[in-house]
């Protein structure tokens, strides 16, 4: 029996919903148990509250206003308020200015990111080690449409610092994070700071690009902490505006020494920066706020201003009062376009844009000691006006009975650039658009479908479900502004399922034969889903049950006992939000169960106690042993109750240590049978499974697996990183590569890794000699990074030495040879040492009196021509190469103490170039 059309009916009788855009940030949490909702367009507080939070936080509800989950950064909180499945310990710290900002996943509607920023020093918690930025993802068809952060995506880290510098590693993050839709209306760029960097992390369809886009923003940026450990430039708000095109950043502190403990609080600044949204880049770093302990900063719904807290403290570090700033950024200096909104003895908290465009601030008053009245927010009513027409209400928006701290729960920036709305979503209807604003002279719509509009209010049926980004470009004296896009996603419900019945086996709770036993309803969800897991399934007792629960926040738990023989529930399949909902019929059935003798299954042994079973192999054995129709499936279960409702079945590939694990077995959906399993561990031959090769050039190519000894090798299969399926494989370069070696008879095994390095060939790029006399010492230079050369000198036999220094080496020709230890082969390089005096002093006392080079005693360098120079290149002697040398003078003259120049060239035409000192006595 389908119910659609009588569904639709009593909805709108008891839940009529307002189409209204952008509403995913209704719903805030923050403070002492506080919490505000937007859903009416008047804030209202929430009393529902579980965080309590000094600073971070963060929300998001659904796109009309429906509560999806909170956090502090630590905990997740469902629409219950019930912590979230595997919604603990999460790596942020409510210290943190923005510990936690959520960020939905492009083309998945029922997925979201949270990303975690930890606490920036160990001042808090000096005995936990700092977890930097983290994120994991939530499915929101989990736990009967409360959500469930994903197992095993849970605290997945992003390196947002330098791991080869001790200082980073250890600090990892600043407390600042923000997001936005990228320019290319399909991605996200989350972006965070450290140090005097900007790290911005691309979000698509396909998860979280973990290799961020790096940005320098200044080589002269504050060192990352002070004298006592902390990190000095971590506090403070981190915003992009909403058009994607600026960055704002306060950094509390900057200085090094006493920043903010029992010191000044006067070196805090804020920086203005230029975003590309499309490349991720931060740039054009502009300072436009100093002598002051900023914290909170916001832009305008239309980007074109600024609002910056900041707290003033007098020279002993007692608070004088706070400030609210206005900056215009359309000013042609925008550092002095600043404007005083509202002094107060408020502590300067955070701004945080709201969905009815109007701008909120946190902090709390002093005048009491900081005690007392932490009930109210101030507001920014006009935050597109100038000054004083801003329209500030100061404490005006009550939380009663609950406090204010410090933080706001920050959004995804572009949420609030309201360009756009869309409604109707269910496949099959009209999906109706509007703009807002009177600006512009003509609109052109793109429905991401191939179709396009100029009409301003346009509606357009898709044909298949899916996300489809749509974008809004106007025109204003026809020139083409830069578009605006949202993803939309066209939800198509399939017909459910008629006469559905859902058969448990009779028995499992020791009362054959009754009809009555315990269910796990959500098995009955494929069928009824048609396997779309953008859909979910909720179960009702009775039809009013289901069209009284609009929310879809009432059904009953996944685990369900029947009251009644062949009893039957109303399942209700929903879409998106909600928006798209049937309803259908299932009976819970009970059929006899077997006894499934399922005997044991072997593991290869993969150490620590453990074995790997591949489940997939063993469901076959079984499957053949047992003689079942091919038709039957299994699965498999760690303890005897999951397996009696089919719940958490185990992975296809599972580690386990010896032990029992347990079997329920389908029949066309319809339950056949239960057992047990017994695992037991086989040894696995004993191989290397990583292999580091260092080779030669000459070496290749070389055969991997030769060295893999196996006593039955038939036994095995062998599937290579190559495609090859041979026992071994012959490779040409240096990479890396697998091979998946298989026990044939239990389908498991294990992977061996190659890391195949080729040795570079060392290069003598120069050969630097440092004249000491006869003798002179020569240092070998080389394009070689490594350590393990070694040289000779004259000997290509050797000795070798690491040291790639001679000295006192004579002159005359000499030979280096270079070779690198592993005997990869030699190179060498022949080389000239000439020796001369350094400088000589011509003041006839018989010592030094003039300058000649040094004899050699080798045929081979037989002098032909010596020339002296002065620093102008000026020749001032020609030496007989076999006479006195120079005397100092030039025509007669004696010359000044100084630097001289010479060029000695030989018989074979070597040339050698050098210079000497002439000192003179005073």
């Amino acid at each position: 029996m389908k119910l659609r059309s009588c569904l639709f009916i009593l909805i709108l009788a008891f839940f009529a919903m307002e189409a209204e855009a952008q509403k995913e940030a209704s719903n805030w949490y923050f403070g002492d148990q506080a919490g505000l909702s937007f859903n009416s367009g008047t804030p209202t507080a929430l009393l529902n509250g579980e965080l309590q939070t000094v600073e971070g936080s963060t929300s998001i509800s659904d796109r009309n206003g429906n509560l999806l989950f909170y956090t502090d950064g630590s905990t997740v909180y469902n629409r219950s308020h019930d912590v979230m499945r595997n919604g603990e310990n999460l790596k942020g710290h409510v210290s943190s200015t923005q510990s936690a900002i959520v960020v939905p996943r492009p083309g998945n509607p029922n997925r979201y990111f949270i990303f975690t920023v930890d606490k920036p020093d160990y001042y808090l918690s000096p005995e936990d080690p700092i977890e930097g930025v983290n994120y994991s993802e939530v499915d929101m068809t989990l736990s009967n449409g409360r959500g469930a952060v994903i197992e095993g995506r849970k605290n997945i880290h992003l390196v947002t610092y330098d791991p080869s510098d001790p200082l980073e590693n250890e600090f990892k993050n600043s407390e600042k994070i923000s997001a936005v839709i990228g320019g290319d209306c399909v991605s996200y760029w989350l972006v965070t700071q450290f140090g005097n960097k900007f790290y911005s992390f691309r979000i698509s369809s396909a998860g979280v690009e973990t290799s961020p886009v790096v940005s320098v923003i200044s080589n002269n940026f504050p060192p990352i902490i002070n004298e006592i450990g902390v990190n000095i430039t971590a506090g403070g708000y981190l915003k992009i505006s909403p058009n994607g095109k600026k960055i704002a950043a306060a950094y509390s502190n900057t200085a090094l020494e006493n920043a903010g403990m029992n010191g000044t609080k006067k070196n805090g600044k804020v920086f203005l920066y230029d975003f590309d949204d499309i490349t991720g880049k931060v740039y054009n770093e502009e300072f436009i706020l100093e002598n002051s302990y900023p914290y909170g900063v916001e832009f305008s719904p239309e980007s074109s201003k600024l609002y910056v807290t900041a707290n003033i403290f007098r020279e002993n570090d007692v608070l004088d009062r706070s400030e609210l700033y206005q900056f215009d950024l359309t000013s042609p200096g925008i550092l002095n376009s600043r404007t005083s909104i509202h002094s107060s003895r408020n502590v300067a908290g955070a701004l945080q844009l709201a969905p009815n465009g109007k701008i909120y601030r946190a902090g709390y008053p002093t005048d009491d000691g900081g005690y007392l009245n932490h009930n109210f927010l101030s507001v920014i009513n006009e935050p597109e006006n100038a000054g004083a027409n801003v329209n500030y209400s100061h404490n005006s928006v009550d939380v009663s009975p609950n406090d204010v701290k410090l933080g706001l729960p920050p959004f995804v920036q572009s949420l609030f650039r309201n360009n756009f709305e869309a409604e109707n979503f269910c496949l099959g209807e009209s999906t109706e658009f509007s703009t807002s604003g009177d600006n512009y002279d003509a609109v052109e719509w793109d429905f991401g479908d191939g179709n396009f509009s100029s009409e301003e209010t346009p509606s357009h049926t898709y044909g298949a479900p899916g996300s489809y980004t749509v974008s809004l470009t106007k025109f204003i004296n026809n020139l083409p502004q830069d578009p605006v896009c949202k993803e939309i996603t066209i939800i198509g419900i399939p017909e459910a399922a008629q006469d559905y019945v859902l058969t448990q086996c009779d028995g499992s709770d020791g009362i054959p034969d009754d009809g009555l036993t315990d269910f796990n309803l959500q098995l009955a969800r494929n069928y009824l889903t048609g396997n779309n897991n953008n859909l979910r399934v909720l179960f009702y007792e009775t039809e009013r049950d289901a069209m009284l629960d609009n929310l879809n926040q009432e059904g009953l738990n996944d685990l369900y006992r029947n009251t009644s023989p062949n009893q039957e529930l109303v399942a209700k399949v929903t879409g998106l939000d909600d928006e798209c909902t049937t309803l259908t019929k299932i009976q819970l059935a009970t059929s006899e169960g077997r006894l499934l003798e399922a005997g044991t299954a072997k593991g290869c042994d993969i150490g620590n106690g453990e074995a790997e079973f591949n489940l997939n192999n063993i469901q076959e054995n079984i499957r053949a042993n047992l003689n079942l129709d091919e038709n039957v499936n299994l699965t498999f279960h760690r303890n005897e109750d999951d397996a009696v409702l089919g719940a958490n079945p185990l992975p296809d590939i599972f580690n386990s240590e010896a032990g029992t694990i347990y079997v329920k077995a389908y029949q066309e959906d319809v339950c056949y049978g239960y057992g047990s399993l017994d695992l037991e561990i086989v040894a696995f031959p004993d191989i290397q499974q990583n292999n580091i090769l260092e080779l030669c050039s000459s070496q290749f190519p070389l055969l991997l697996g030769k060295n893999l000894v196996l006593d039955n090798p038939e036994d095995f299969s062998f599937e290579w990183s190559t495609g090859e399926t041979t026992a071994t494989i012959e490779i040409n370069e240096p990479g890396n590569y697998n091979l998946n070696l298989i026990n044939n008879s239990f389908g498991c095994g294990r992977t061996i890794d190659y890391s195949v390095e080729e040795f570079e060939t060392p290069e003598i790029t120069d050969i630097q000699i440092t004249n000491n006399g006869a003798e002179s010492d020569v240092t070998i230079i080389t394009n070689f990074d490594g350590t393990n050369l070694t040289f000779s000198l004259d000997d290509i036999t050797g000795p070798y030495q690491s040291n790639p220094e001679f000295r006192n080496v004579p002159g005359g020709k000499h030979t280096v040879y270079v070779q690198v230890e592993n005997g990869c082969g030699i190179i060498e390089q022949e080389f000239t040492v000439f020796g001369y005096p350094n400088f000589f002093t011509p003041n006839n006392d018989g010592y030094n009196d003039s300058w000649k080079p040094y004899d050699i005693n080798n045929t081979e360098f037989t002098i032909s021509n010596i020339y002296i120079f002065d620093r102008y290149g000026k020749v001032l002697k020609q030496l007989s190469p076999g006479g006195a040398g120079w005397d100092g003078n030039f025509h007669g003259r004696p010359m000044p103490s100084d630097d001289y120049w010479f060029s000695i060239y030989f018989e074979d035409g070597t040339e050698i170039k050098g210079h000497f000192t002439l000192k003179r006595s005073n």
